[in-house]
C-alpha cells in the first residue's frame, strides 16, 4: 500500500495531475474543513469496527483511470481504506498526517495591481488563513504571517527582496501567528496596532498612520469590531488589506476577544468600521481579507474583491445596525478549537511548549459571521 505526505500531494494538485482525493471521514466533518476538490465517502466509523462493506459499496462510483489519494483526520483509516481498495484493483494512495498534516500546507497568488510593488498572497490551503508579502526596491513587508517562516524566507530569497517589516492586523485566535519568529530571524521591524493585550515588545500602529513598509506606502485603518485593535492597511493607495474586518462573503465574528458577553458590543463597533471607515470611503478599491471559509485549491487566483462588489452581494452591508447586529449574533457558530489557548501564545502570556503547532491549531478557522 503506497503512501504520499502532504507536502508531495500539494506539489502534485499544484501541477494540475489529475487525482480523485477521497476523505473517508464522515459528513460533519468533512463539512466544516477538507481539502479543496475532494469527495467524501464516509466509511471512517465502518472501517474502525472492521466493516468494509460500505466501502467496497461506494467503490463502484469511484474511477479507475488515475489514483486515489484517501484521506482520513490522521492517516491511519486512510491506510486501511487505501488498502481495501488496491485490493479491489485501485491505485490507492494514503494521506499521511490526514486533514491533520494538510493544515500545514500553503500556496502562493501574485495580486496584479497598477502600483509597481509586488504584492503576493500566501494561503494556507489547509486552514483557509491568507497572508500577504509586498514589496519593491529590494524591501518587502510580511503582513500577517500564518504558515511557517520558511515559506516567507524562501519567497523573499527567490523574489530577490528582504523582509525589512512585519506587521499584523490584529491577534489572531484560529492560528498560531509566525510574526514574532519571523521577525526575530529577518530581524525586520515588528508592528502591531496598539493595544494592551500583548506583553511584548512591539512598534505601535494607530488610526491614520502613514506608514512605509517594504518601500510602499502605507495608511493604517482602524477598524474595531472583530477585536478592538482590528486594523486594515491601504497598500499603495489600491490594495486594501482587511484583516478579519472584512472577508469576500461575510464578515468578522465579534466574540473571539471578549468572548459572548462582548459580542454585543463588538458587533455595534464593527458595524461603524464596516460603514464610516469603508463603505463611505471605498468603492472600487480591491480588498483582500486575511481568512476564507472555504477550501482552498491551487488556481493561482488570489482571493479577494471589490468594495463595490462587496457591496452588492453581501445583503449583510446593507443592514441597518440593529438588524446588522441581530444577524450578527445570531449567526455565531463554534468557536475555533484551542482559540483561548492560542489567543494567549499570541499575545505572549503563553508558550507552546512541546505541542505540535499543527493539533494546537487543528480544525476549521471559524473567523466569520453573518
Amino acid at each position: 500500500m503506497k503512501e504520499m505526505n502532504a507536502a508531495a500531494l500539494r506539489e502534485r494538485l499544484e501541477a494540475g495531475e489529475s487525482l480523485e482525493v477521497v476523505d473517508i471521514r464522515e459528513g460533519d466533518e468533512f463539512d466544516a474543513w477538507h481539502i479543496f476538490g475532494s469527495r467524501n465517502v464516509p466509511v471512517y466509523n465502518a472501517l474502525r469496527e472492521g466493516r468494509a462493506e460500505g466501502l467496497e459499496q461506494l467503490a463502484e462510483s469511484l474511477p479507475n483511470d488515475r489514483p486515489i489519494v484517501t484521506v482520513c483526520r490522521a492517516g491511519l483509516m486512510s491506510q486501511r481504506a487505501a488498502g481495501l481498495l488496491e485490493s479491489m484493483g485501485f491505485e490507492a494512495i494514503s494521506l499521511t498526517g490526514g486533514i491533520r498534516g494538510w493544515g500545514a500546507v500553503w500556496s502562493v497568488a501574485e495580486i496584479v495591481s497598477e502600483s509597481d510593488a509586488m504584492f503576493l498572497q500566501i494561503r494556507r490551503n489547509g486552514k483557509g488563513c491568507l497572508s500577504y508579502l509586498f514589496g519593491t526596491g529590494g524591501q518587502a513587508c510580511v503582513l500577517d504571517p500564518c504558515v511557517e517562516v520558511d515559506a516567507y524566507l524562501e519567497i523573499a530569497r527567490e523574489k530577490g527582496l528582504r523582509i525589512t517589516q512585519v506587521l499584523e492586523t490584529h491577534v489572531h485566535a484560529d492560528h498560531l501567528s509566525r510574526a514574532r519568529e519571523l521577525a526575530r530571524l529577518t530581524r525586520a521591524d515588528l508592528l502591531l496596532p496598539r493595544n494592551d493585550r500583548v506583553i511584548y515588545d512591539y512598534q505601535p500602529v494607530t488610526d491614520g498612520t502613514d506608514l512605509t513598509l517594504g518601500g510602499v506606502p502605507v495608511e493604517a485603518i482602524a477598524t474595531p469590531g472583530h477585536t478592538g485593535e482590528s486594523m486594515c492597511y491601504l497598500v499603495d493607495g489600491r490594495v486594501l488589506l482587511t484583516g478579519d474586518t472584512l472577508f469576500v462573503s461575510a464578515v468578522g465574528r465579534p466574540d473571539l476577544e471578549q468572548g459572548d458577553a462582548g459580542a454585543d458590543a463588538g458587533a455595534h463597533a464593527l458595524f461603524d468600521s464596516l460603514h464610516e471607515k469603508l463603505l463611505k470611503r471605498f468603492d472600487d478599491v480591491r480588498f483582500y481579507p486575511a481568512h476564507t471559509s472555504d477550501p482552498i485549491g491551487f488556481d493561482r487566483q488570489p482571493i479577494g474583491g471589490s468594495i463595490a462588489t462587496a457591496r452588492q452581494e453581501l445583503d449583510l452591508l446593507g443592514l441597518e445596525e440593529l438588524p446588522f447586529v441581530d444577524r450578527i449574533l445570531n449567526s455565531l457558530q463554534s468557536k475555533p478549537p484551542n482559540h483561548h489557548d492560542i489567543i494567549a501564545i499570541n499575545e505572549g502570556k503563553q508558550n507552546l511548549g512541546s505541542i505540535d503547532p499543527l493539533d494546537m491549531e487543528a480544525g476549521p478557522n471559524r473567523c466569520a459571521a453573518g
